[in-house]
């Protein structure tokens, strides 16, 4: 299960099931470089690509201002590669998730897992 579809497990399990948008722009914020790994894992894309598959799933509208600075963090520490790619239009640079970026994301959306359920077991006793 790819974090985005855990992202939305988690909201429904844990925060019943409806967030206000602003709420939930600020969790895909606070978590984008994962939720952006997780689509390239999906196989690779193009920067608007991203952004529409980021507002289609999570509902969050990530700008060009946001989302680019962040593809070219994630390619300086090696968690994507990017190639120039232009078949008979202008060129798109094209992202994939790389290994150490693979790991990245596991890791993460472990840490976020553990984070939330002892949040949960927190608020239960």
């Amino acid at each position: 299960m790819g974090f985005i579809s855990r992202y939305e497990n988690i909201v429904f399990r844990y925060i019943g099931g409806i967030l206000s948008k602003v709420v939930t722009e600020r969790m895909v914020k606070s978590f984008l470089d994962l939720f952006v790994l997780d689509l390239l894992d999906d196989g690779p894309k193009h920067g608007y690509e991203l952004m529409r598959e980021l507002k289609t799933r999570t509902g969050a509208r990530i700008g060009a201002g946001t989302l680019y600075p962040l593809l070219y963090e994630l390619e300086e520490r090696k968690l994507v590669a990017g190639e120039w790619n232009s078949p008979n239009r202008r060129s798109r640079r094209i992202y994939k998730i790389t290994e150490p970026g693979a790991k990245y994301k596991r890791s993460g959306f472990k840490g976020i897992d553990q984070l939330v359920r002892s949040s949960n077991s927190e608020s239960t006793v």
